[in-house]
């Protein structure tokens, strides 16, 4: 299909969850005006999230429902998104999958659905140029320390250790979620980067997807969604019966920093084995045709 002078280079930054994704997002956000009166449009998890909006729904895609055969046409709904920019930027990590079931365990194997969600959007989307996508992915330790906060925060209170033997290391498999997305139709560069990597990386990252635009885009100064540090944990497991600690007022009360460590529920061992694990997953996909990894 030939590509028309006036379709715009479509950018999707899709996660992976727990890997500065947010921190990335509100980096961007703060940058949004300027962009835009460089002919890049951003589209965020604020612009997407509440009173039953997200990309799904704009274009009434089968994903999470049926479809309501009501959804205006889709070049329709692109030039409402996409205005007269040059380039669309869309950051939306949920849009692969959530993080956790509803019993709060990790969601594995990882964004089952991945490519069946992204086949769906690209033809709607960017029919024309397809879209360049970007991800982020983490050792399978770190991955899970911080998952586990997350579940913990949201309600799902669980000791570490039966945390750990319902989601294992050897089941975060990247090279599994990478082979994926990069099988996609219309799925042009895919870009990916190490969270252990992300501040040293972040201009490469500001570069692809933005286009290499004159902006300077700095990362802001704190995280935005920190973790659960080793004393929070602790005390929301050990409350006594009938005075429940809130994991979300433990993470306030006792922040991650030099005098609360973050919490970690794997052994020394452990942690070997996941970084040698991570270490090979990178070599894969170092290895991959038309995959580019982003590297300090």
């Amino acid at each position: 299909m030939s590509v028309t002078s006036s379709a715009p280079t479509v950018v999707l930054h899709l996660g992976a969850h727990k890997t500065a994704t947010t921190h990335l997002q509100h980096s961007l956000i703060a940058q949004r005006i300027p962009l835009w009166q460089r002919g890049i449009r951003t589209m965020m998890p604020p612009h997407l999230r509440g009173g039953g909006q997200s990309l799904e729904a704009l274009f009434d895609l089968p994903i999470k429902r049926s479809v309501t055969g009501h959804a205006p046409d889709p070049a329709q709904v692109r030039d409402k998104l996409v205005g007269r920019a040059k380039r669309f930027v869309v950051s939306e990590e949920n849009f692969l999958g959530v993080l956790q079931t509803r019993q709060g365990r990790v969601r594995l194997p990882l964004y089952p659905r991945a490519r069946e969600r992204l086949g769906m959007l690209i033809p709607v989307l960017s029919p024309e140029r397809g879209v360049d996508l970007c991800f982020a992915i983490r050792d399978p330790a770190g991955f899970l320390n911080s998952a586990y906060g997350q579940v913990m925060m949201a309600g799902h209170v669980i000791a570490s250790d039966q945390f750990k033997k319902q989601q294992p290391l050897g089941a975060v498999d990247w090279v599994d979620v990478i082979t994926r997305l990069r099988a996609t139709p219309g799925v042009n560069r895919l870009t990916i980067w190490c969270y252990e990597d992300y501040l040293s990386v972040f201009d490469q990252i500001c570069h692809r997807m933005l286009g290499g635009c004159d902006l300077p885009v700095a990362p802001l100064p704190q995280a935005i969604h920190g973790g659960l540090s080793r004393t929070a944990v602790a005390r929301v497991l050990g409350a006594e019966p009938g005075r429940k600690v809130d994991p979300v007022e433990a993470r306030q009360t006792w922040p991650v920093g030099p005098d609360h460590p973050p919490f970690n529920a794997f052994t020394a061992e452990e942690l070997a084995l996941s970084r040698e694990f991570y270490t090979a997953q990178v070599d894969q996909i170092l290895a991959m045709a038309g995959v580019d990894l982003l590297r300090p």
